[in-house]
């Protein structure tokens, strides 16, 4: 509105200076400071949009570090609640029937999350998101210290959180992508490589930070000595379940300094649009030979890695090498801090000529890897192969993420996003199960022949079948074009 406000006064303020018998008196001094006010303003103005806006990011890496850091608890309790044999104690197939509780909603409700996410405002969607992930988290709290917790108990929270995370992951991932173009429009150099660079390390830190505090559920341990040092009982599992959902209710208020996202308008209503909706972001997935080899090879990791990370990994660090919770912990810690290396290492490389091939020759030797475990080896070399296997993870994810980012057409990003995760989500449920079947009957050495053998040929018939080993990413043939 100052624009025309000001073209206004400006033409009334050159008639009046130039009618010396103008009647009123001084109008042309009045008029100039007048203009001068609404300038002001509207530089003051500008000031405070520059200053919400640039704080949105922050917001939005803590409301993903919120997430994550709850993630990383559940990730050691929630096994270690139902194979500890002071709470469940239940074997590998309960295990993986769990972990299939926990992942299969996202297989029934992720795509029509993506049409949530683009239909809602992405701010509203997360306080509410966010908030529904932390009641299941303080109820299980609740049972775990009356001492009335149930496998059936944990199958419930199970279904809720995959249910919330269903919706959560591309409302989640979608949103930066408008943080970072509001950030453009106030002169801010932040790019959304940057800024999906800068969430992925947010989520890989938090994470471990998560999969740290887990470790020390039901253990006695020692604080460093900063202040003559000092026993600590064990930290109780109800009191880490009690952390997890309030760092969760945390993130709905960080979502608070998040801007009000970027609506989809849709001339449908109801159930039959929001299909007709996700037909077409399935449309756009099959037309594009990327698209559609990324989804496929993230159905293939959900079925042989992700299995084997959820349930049988547990199973040898209780079986072979006699952990509990604090096993778990040193486990899923070493993975995610390789993940988190080699995203490290990928964001000093800004321009990566052959994405998919750096991709495929990553889990072709993470899968190598995993064959070690079919003989006897010490924790170390255990735990030297989760961390290679993170450093595979790592930059599997970086560079699918980035593919898709870059593959996918805009109006349809949401869609498209839930589309390539529901590929790992739909996969990880049946791989939870097989893998849970098969480590109760050939043991949990045997079966490192499994997910590495899957993989191999999955990776082979990427390698043969699909575009993506000759693929080159636009960015670098953007950069060679304008040099």
């Amino acid at each position: 509105m100052e624009e025309p406000v000001e073209s206004i006064a400006d033409e009334i303020t050159e008639d009046a200076a130039g009618d010396v018998t103008s009647p009123v008196s001084g109008i042309s001094e009045a008029l100039t400071a007048g203009a001068s006010l609404l300038s002001t303003a509207s530089h003051w103005r500008a000031r405070r949009i520059r200053r919400v806006v640039k704080i949105e990011l922050p917001a939005y890496l803590l409301v993903q570090c919120s997430w994550f850091m709850a993630f990383g608890l559940q990730m050691v309790l929630f096994p270690y609640l139902i194979t500890d044999p002071n709470h469940l104690h239940r074997d590998g197939l309960a295990l993986g029937l769990a972990n299939m509780a926990l992942s299969g909603p996202s297989v029934i409700f992720l795509l029509l999350g993506g049409v949530v996410a683009e239909r809602a405002d992405g701010k509203r969607l997360l306080i509410l998101l966010h908030l529904l992930a932390a009641a299941p988290a303080l109820a299980l709290a609740a049972f775990v210290w009356k001492g009335t917790l149930t496998y059936p108990a944990m199958i419930a929270y199970g279904l809720t959180i995959g249910t919330v995370g269903a919706f959560m992951m591309p409302a989640r991932d979608s949103i930066v992508n408008e943080v970072v173009e509001r950030r453009a429009r106030v002169g801010s150099g932040v790019t959304l490589q940057l800024g999906v660079t800068l969430a992925t390390m947010a989520q890989f830190v938090a994470q471990i930070g998560g999969l740290i505090i887990g470790g020390y559920a039901d253990k006695l341990t020692k604080m460093p000595d900063l202040l003559g040092g000092f026993g600590v009982g064990p930290i109780p599992a109800e009191q880490l379940l009690f952390i997890q959902g309030s760092v969760l209710a945390c993130g709905a208020i960080f979502a608070l300094w998040l801007g009000k996202g970027r609506q989809l308008l849709s001339s449908g209503r109801g159930m039959k649009s929001a299909l007709a909706d996700i037909a077409d972001g399935f449309h756009a997935v099959r037309s594009d030979g990327k698209l559609w080899a990324m989804t496929a090879l993230m159905f293939g990791v959900g079925i042989f890695v992700i299995g084997a990370f959820l349930v049988v990994l547990p199973i040898v660090n209780r079986d072979i090498y006699g952990f509990g919770p604090d096993g778990i912990r040193d486990m899923f810690v070493t993975f995610w801090m390789g993940a988190f290396v080699s995203s490290v290492v990928l964001s000093i490389f800004k321009r990566i000529k052959r994405q998919g091939r750096l991709l495929l020759i990553a889990q072709f030797l993470a899968s190598l890897s995993i064959l070690l475990m079919m003989w006897p080896i010490p924790h170390w070399g255990f735990l030297t192969i989760v961390f290679v296997w993170g450093l595979a993870a790592g930059i599997s994810i970086a560079m699918s993420r980035s593919i898709v980012q870059d593959a996918a057409p805009k109006e349809k990003l949401a869609r498209v996003l839930s589309i390539y995760q529901l590929g790992f989500m739909a996969g990880a449920p049946f791989g939870a199960f097989i893998m849970g079947a098969l480590v109760d009957l050939f043991g949990p050495a045997k079966i490192a022949i499994v997910p590495a053998g899957g993989m191999i040929i999955l990776i082979l018939w990427m390698v043969f079948f699909t575009p993506v080993w000759n693929m080159k990413g636009s960015a670098w043939l953007a950069h060679r074009d304008n040099a």
